[in-house]
């Protein structure tokens, strides 16, 4: 079996993927995600990551590069959940390297072993599960407690690109069989995924900010789709575009914040 790792730079507020990686399965993610911040801009962006990336070369290389970041810790971190469970919600906070598992990263990068202006959040879900965040926005006049939640929280949008990239793009379905054609496959892809999303937030949602609608996603990927070719070899662009608009605007969906839906138990 044929198997690839792909990576996104995704922009949560304006849903754009900045940057797109497919890279052997065998890649690690975190270099992965490493190599996307040179299309950022560590002025205007805060990067936020799930708790499979934290790792203290990553965290290290961040705070070399002024990035800004936000991570989700797993339980395998248990010097800060320790902390966190001692009932303490903010907490300033220092890395320390404790491991032989990252060693080579630590020398190649040049990484401190003791990581200073580290700040530790504890959330607690409505599951009863307490979340724990690290980021490196000590400054609590500017971030308070209830802004990092609200920071962490965007970070569902990177679940629901993906989801639209495997199942309504159906990214696995490839027109030939070379590693050129399946990279171009890939970026063709995610080309569309960002037309598609331009044209939903920036046409189709603006035209509704009162009514609490919005224009349904798989939808305006399929309007997307039909309409592309006629989009880049057709002169008559913008009578095209009012007329997918229209098309979209008779399948808007209600906005409905704050839902949540309980996983389903996969474990056996």
């Amino acid at each position: 079996m044929v198997s690839a790792r792909c990576s996104f730079a995704y922009d949560v507020v304006n849903e754009l993927v900045l940057d797109a990686k497919i890279a052997p399965r065998r890649s690690c993610e975190k270099e992965l995600a490493f190599n996307h911040i040179k299309h950022l801009n560590a002025n205007s962006d805060i990067l936020v990551f799930d708790r499979g990336y934290p790792c203290h070369w990553l965290i290290g290389l961040l705070m070399k590069e002024d990035f800004k970041f936000c991570f989700r810790l797993s339980t395998a971190w248990r010097k800060a959940t320790t902390r966190m469970n001692e009932g303490e919600d903010d907490v300033d906070w220092v890395m320390k390297h404790n491991t032989h598992k990252t060693s080579d990263e630590m020398k190649r990068y040049q990484i401190s072993k003791q990581i200073h202006g580290l700040r530790l959040v504890a959330v607690d879900l409505p599951s009863g599960i307490k979340e724990i965040l690290l980021t490196n926005l000590t400054d609590r006049n500017e971030f308070s407690l209830e802004d990092i939640k609200r920071l962490y929280h965007l970070r569902w949008g990177v679940e629901e690109a993906y989801k639209s990239f495997k199942k309504t793009l159906h990214i696995e379905h490839f027109t030939g069989r070379t590693t050129l054609a399946i990279r171009q496959d890939f970026h063709a892809r995610v080309f569309m995924l960002n037309m598609a999303s331009m044209i939903r937030t920036q046409a189709v949602n603006k035209k509704h900010p009162k009514n609490k609608q919005q224009a349904n996603k798989t939808q305006v990927l399929a309007k997307t789709k039909d309409f592309l070719f006629d989009l880049f070899y057709k002169q008559t662009i913008k009578k095209l575009i009012q007329q997918m608009i229209k098309l979209l605007d008779s399948a808007l969906e209600l906005i409905r914040p704050n839902r949540s839906f309980k996983r389903p138990e996969t474990s056996s």
